[in-house]
């Protein structure tokens, strides 16, 4: 009996791929460092063997990244650039450009990384931190106060943009680069999320104001336990209320729905059926 052998495929990446991967490999090596001048298109292409072509198709992909920079006039070229955070989070965007999640899908993961954020920054939060938490808290009620009854979508999401602050700030006292950075990631969509199917609510913003001050307290007594607890309060309010108003804003009603708002990351809104 003939024995009987399997390979897999041959697989052939773009040309402009491998040169982008080689690149980007020695940027994150620290081979060429932020501030370093690349050679020429010129001189890439010739170095490695391709058109000039090739080459931009290379750079482009680079650039989306967030790893290299084009600048143009006396001096200019393609540079390294300082890797942001921002960097990262357009790469996230693209990931899930064609994915879809709903109010629930945020609330799922908020629960499982802000309280344990919470309570490692009661162990690590500066005076500094406090201070600023301590001036958010005290803007966001000026800026409630000073709306009163005329409280509009413009206030709302004044009001929403330093709530957003407030939670970036706990995640930034944790002092944990890679919690601050999908901390501020998650956040970003919920603001989004918001500003696309919320209508303004001042007793909403009332009750999330009061929700800080509580988690504030809890972390100035550096009383990891109780400050997560407090943060489980918090976001299971603010998940019942996403849950109970979500797409008011483009239905213009206030009465339970039938159907959910899904949104995608670019707030491209499509609607589905409630299941369940």
């Amino acid at each position: 009996m003939i024995k009987q052998f399997s390979f897999n495929p041959i697989t052939y990446k773009k040309l402009s791929l491998l040169i982008e991967n080689q690149i980007k490999q020695r940027i994150l090596a620290e081979e060429f460092l932020p501030g370093d001048r690349l050679p020429s298109e010129g001189e890439i292409g010739r170095q490695f063997g391709v058109s000039l072509v090739t080459v931009r198709e290379a750079l482009k992909g680079l650039e989306t990244y967030g790893l290299v920079e084009k600048r143009k006039g006396k001096g200019g070229g393609v540079f390294v650039s300082e890797l942001r955070s921002e960097s990262v989070k357009i790469q996230l965007y693209h990931f899930l450009n064609q994915k879809k999640f709903s109010s629930k899908d945020l609330s799922e993961i908020r629960m499982i990384i802000e309280p344990v954020a919470c309570r490692i920054a009661s162990k690590r939060i500066t005076k500094t931190i406090i201070d600023k938490l301590d001036k958010n808290i005290e803007h966001c009620d000026q800026l409630i106060e000073r709306a009163g009854d005329n409280f509009n979508e413009e206030d709302f999401l004044e009001l929403e943009e330093n709530n957003i602050a407030f939670h970036s700030l706990i995640g930034e006292a944790t002092q944990n680069p890679v919690l601050v950075l999908t901390t501020d990631y998650i956040l970003d969509f919920l603001f989004n999320f918001k500003k696309i199917t919320l209508i303004p609510n001042r007793e909403f913003s009332h009750g999330v104001i009061r929700d800080h001050r509580l988690i504030l307290s809890r972390l100035k007594k550096k009383n990891g336990p109780s400050a997560e607890k407090a943060m489980v309060g918090h976001l299971k309010h603010v998940e019942n209320y996403l849950t109970e108003h979500e797409g008011e804003k483009n239905t213009g009603t206030r009465t339970h729905k039938t159907r959910k708002e899904e949104v995608n990351v670019h707030g491209i809104t499509r609607r589905a059926d409630k299941r369940g």
